[in-house]
């Protein structure tokens, strides 16, 4: 079994409180009316003591069910007729309450174990706590697992103890829609991961952080190239991609004046790197052509060092923006940019330093960068985010000003947890991504939306369709082994192994023998001629039978995959022989 103080405890209801206080000050209002009561009683009927200790003695009796003055029945004063069944009352609560709390952990534990649909959290850091009240208030019931109560020993012991299955059991993960690992160590939050991958059931969605967002790729490639997935979903996700990804969602990069936005990013830390990257496919779907690139100013001490591991992880960088990196700091920054010919202000700064205070006081006394219009300076904030309460009338308080709205404090922890962002996985990313690819070529041969019902947005698409694209995604980590290669994150020097024809052709046949496999499955049979509504369709044959124009598709879709993978920061690695 689990100890009880493996589970935290939800936090306490407030009408709970509100209870106590009541009984609280029944007993208060008992004692008072049993001591007035009993002097009455007594100095009426006679043969017992009425000096105050004896008052008080017969009134605490009463908290029992019983004083002598009362043996010889009624009738008795009102306030004592009170107080005889007030004061069992208040002790019949106390002992109720007392059983309550000797049981509480016996009875929550067997509650999460029983429990159905429910979400489970392990952590207690910035990161569990506000996805925890996230769920919450979303109506999700949460069952906590609480790193700082499992031992005192350490991250190592937690990691061992939170993948032992009797703590998962505990924690009702046989039920469980969704686990969240989130303590503060990415170790412990893997092994958390793969642990309730392992002892969960399908449809359980596994979530693990991982703060170094190369680690995170490189466990995401590991888990994409499984020969075969377990029933379980499991992902790993990085606080700060997830928040670039939803700033330029709320906030997306839009042109000025007709030309693309100059644009600063201040510290290559983790989340200015994953700014840079998610403002560029951004824009990229803007400028598909890559006609107008964006100018983009990177300052850090090793800005050059970080814009050349970027371009190398994902090669549309170069495609899209035109990099300047700065070695140094704000300083150097404004006095080389207007001689390079890069004019302040900026139209969007991201000051991405990890220091909060350094991040803060740049964004309040770099008065060069104010100009850039309303939430033009982006300012990275974790546990200071509740600053921006303070500044400007649109956050309520307004007791600070926001250099007329182009202040705009960001809470990147906040931001990122946010389930539904979580929950878009890779799978989930590479399946929009074949989508897209798809769309461009079926239109580069001239097919209309009318004509086909996949040439829709991936929002419009329908979920059969949603569903197929995402087995196709699963399934690349299956195909690349069959080639003898594997997935590998685009992190320092390697040799991408270029896939050549037979390759290709082999690719292009295991893709259709699984999309043969699934739409049988699913009671399509094959037709000259495809009609969605009877479930016919002209590919359902196989590959020596495929006529060829549905054979370029295949062929088509497959020649995609290297550039598919190098935008999510993959590339195709030679690890055997076919």
């Amino acid at each position: 079994m689990v100890p009880g103080n493996f589970l935290g405890e939800p936090p306490r209801a407030p009408t709970k409180s509100v209870l106590r206080l009541v009984f609280a000050l029944a007993g208060v209002v008992a004692f008072v009316c049993g001591y007035i009561g009993l002097s009455q009683h007594i100095g009426r009927i006679g043969g017992y003591g009425n000096n105050p200790f004896d008052l008080i003695y017969y009134d605490l009796q009463l908290f029992v069910l019983g004083a002598p003055p009362l043996d010889d029945g009624g009738p008795f004063p009102p306030l004592l007729d009170f107080a005889r069944f007030a004061a069992p009352a208040v002790t019949a609560y106390a002992v109720v309450e007392a059983c309550r709390l000797l049981f509480a952990t016996e009875l929550r534990r067997l509650r999460d174990r029983n429990a159905r649909g429910h979400v489970i959290v392990c952590g207690d850091g910035l990161v569990a706590d506000t996805l925890t009240r996230r769920l919450q208030s979303a109506g999700h019931r949460v069952v906590a697992v609480r790193s700082d109560l499992m031992t005192p020993s350490g991250s190592g012991q937690v990691a061992r103890a939170a993948r032992d299955p009797s703590v998962l059991r505990g924690a009702g993960i046989g039920r469980a829609r969704a686990v969240y690992a989130c303590t503060d160590d990415s170790a412990t939050n893997a092994a958390i991961g793969l642990a309730a991958a392992r002892h969960g059931r399908s449809p359980l969605a596994v979530y693990a952080q991982v703060a170094d967002p190369e680690l995170c790729l490189a466990l995401q490639a590991r888990h994409l190239g499984l020969a075969r997935n377990p029933g379980a979903r499991l992902d790993f996700f990085n606080i700060d991609d997830l928040a670039a990804r939803k700033l330029f969602a709320e906030d997306p990069l839009i042109a000025v004046d007709g030309r693309p936005p100059r644009v600063v990013v201040l510290g290559a830390t983790a989340f200015g790197r994953a700014v840079l990257v998610e403002l560029a496919r951004r824009w990229r779907v803007r400028d598909p052509h890559g006609a107008r690139l964006v100018p983009l100013v990177l300052v850090d001490e090793a800005a050059t060092e970080a814009a050349a591991q970027l371009t190398h992880r994902y090669p549309f960088l170069s495609r899209v923006c035109r990099i300047i990196p700065l070695d140094g700091g704000l300083g150097d920054m404004l006095g080389h940019l207007p001689r390079a010919g890069f004019p302040l202000p900026p139209d969007r700064v991201f000051i991405c330093y990890d220091d909060e205070e350094r991040a803060l006081k740049t964004a309040l006394t770099a008065e060069q960068l104010w100009h850039g219009g309303p939430g033009s300076m982006v300012v990275r904030l974790d546990r200071l985010a509740n600053l921006r309460e303070a500044f400007g009338s649109g956050y309520g308080l307004g007791v600070l000003d926001d250099l007329s709205g182009a202040l705009r404090l960001y809470g990147v922890v906040h931001a990122a947890c946010d389930p539904a962002l979580i929950g878009d996985d890779l799978v989930e990313r590479l399946a929009r991504v074949i989508h897209e690819s798809y769309v461009v070529a079926r239109r580069r041969h001239g097919d209309r939306p009318g004509s086909n019902a996949a040439l829709v947005p991936w929002e419009e698409l329908p979920e059969s369709l949603r569903r197929a694209n995402r087995a196709q995604a699963k399934d690349i980590g299956r195909k690349l082994r069959e080639l003898g290669c594997a997935l590998s994150p685009r992190v320092g020097p390697g040799d991408e192994h270029a896939l050549e024809e037979p390759e290709f052709e082999r690719l292009a046949i295991l893709e259709h023998q699984r999309w043969l496999a699934e739409q049988e499955a699913s009671g399509w049979r094959y037709a000259p001629h495809r009609d969605d509504e009877r479930r016919l369709h002209p590919a359902l044959s196989p590959w020596e039978d495929l006529r060829e124009d549905l054979r370029v598709r295949n062929h088509e879709a497959v020649r995609e995959l290297p550039v598919i993978l190098a935008d999510a920061g993959f590339r195709i690695v030679r690890v055997g022989h076919a």
